[in-house]
């Protein structure tokens, strides 16, 4: 059997003295650390799921600005092709009409130069015939 005598309630005084000392020095710091760390981890996380929204949102920002970008770009581009195309046809009728002038004036040189030849044509076959004629009846005609 146990017998319960001094040493006994000793040892449970011993042991409710150690257990309150060791309460003091080593199980309430331990549970503040560890209150601590759960408390900083916390916060982190809070922080961490922040800096993530606000992340997503810039992100979200940027995208919809880089479509934005990206269509006045496209934009921009058709609208130079379009004046691209404009000044091109605009240079291809001044061509054209530059040739057409061009046609004209060499068709109207074309038409001076053939009445010129023609009347020179004339007069030198006028000189000739009389010539022809001067040889066959052996006199001068006037």
């Amino acid at each position: 059997m146990v017998e319960i005598n001094l040493t006994i309630v000793i040892q449970v005084v011993q042991f409710l003295i150690l257990v309150f000392i060791l309460n003091r020095i080593l199980f309430r710091p331990i549970s503040q650390a560890i209150e601590e760390r759960d408390e900083k981890i916390s916060a982190w996380e809070e922080k961490t799921r922040t800096l993530q929204e606000t992340v997503r949102i810039k992100i979200e920002s940027y995208e919809k600005e880089l479509v934005e970008v990206r269509a006045k770009a496209q934009e921009e581009q058709q609208q130079l092709s379009n004046e691209l195309k404009e000044r091109e046809e605009e240079k291809v009728g001044a061509v054209f009409e530059e040739a057409a002038q061009m046609v004209a004036s060499t068709k109207q040189a074309l038409q001076e130069e053939t009445k010129r030849l023609g009347q020179e044509l004339r007069r030198q076959a006028e000189e000739m015939a009389q010539m022809v004629a001067e040889k066959v009846l052996g006199r001068k005609v006037s």
